[in-house]
């Protein structure tokens, strides 16, 4: 049998097929932003499924990370799409243009937050705000630690298309909803993102002939 995701926990599975360590219980994670360009890119063999450590770039560093995240406020997944085009013969449709989205909340105010959010301050740090997203590209990188070991991966380009501050309650921590738009893009050869999940039971690739 091939090495892939067959060779892992899926080999796992009872008699009815179904398999408790594939079930998807999220433990945390984090996402990264830092500037569009080539240097930036993540190559797909660094995050592969058997890759226990992600290399990443040299600008991926911890001041880039948008920091602590609510605890209700995790990564949120969303489809929205131009209407399918129909055919004469019934059956046949193809889907529309699709818009792919992950909205999360952001627990910190911190300075990278303000940048993505508000732009560049001033030299006294003051910021002149028009409005509270940007116009510019970034690329990102996300993680999602899942119970079991596992981790969802997950590389693009974004741009942050909404951001709504949470309610102002006294004694609980405030947070700003972000929405963030996967772009297709020519980093990633016009797709959206790439996604892997690292899973701790696949033995790890060879290289060689003979493999």
């Amino acid at each position: 049998m091939p090495e892939t995701a067959a060779a892992g926990i899926e080999a796992t599975r009872d008699a009815a097929g179904n398999n408790l360590k594939s079930v998807e219980i999220p433990i945390g994670g984090g996402i990264i932003l830092v500037p569009y360009k080539e240097a930036n890119k993540i190559e797909a063999a660094a995050m592969g499924e058997t890759v226990k450590n992600v290399t990443l770039p040299p600008d991926y560093t911890k001041d880039n990370y948008v920091g602590l995240i609510k605890q209700d406020g995790g990564f949120s997944d969303s489809r929205d799409a131009d209407d399918a085009t129909e055919f004469f013969q019934e059956g046949y449709s193809m889907p529309g243009d699709p818009s792919l989205t992950t909205a999360f909340t952001v627990a910190e105010n911190n300075r990278h937050v303000r940048r993505i959010a508000l732009g560049e301050p001033d030299a006294n740090g003051v910021y002149m705000v028009d409005d509270i997203i940007q116009a510019e590209k970034w690329c990102a990188y996300q993680e999602e630690a899942l119970k079991g070991g596992r981790v969802r991966r997950r590389a693009g380009v974004v741009q942050v298309i909404n951001n709504e501050p949470v309610q102002s309650e006294r004694g609980t921590v405030k947070g700003t909803a972000l929405t963030a738009k996967w772009l297709p893009d020519p980093l990633y050869d016009g797709h959206r993102y790439q996604e892997s999940i690292y899973d701790p039971t696949l033995p790890p690739k060879t290289t060689g002939k003979n493999n």
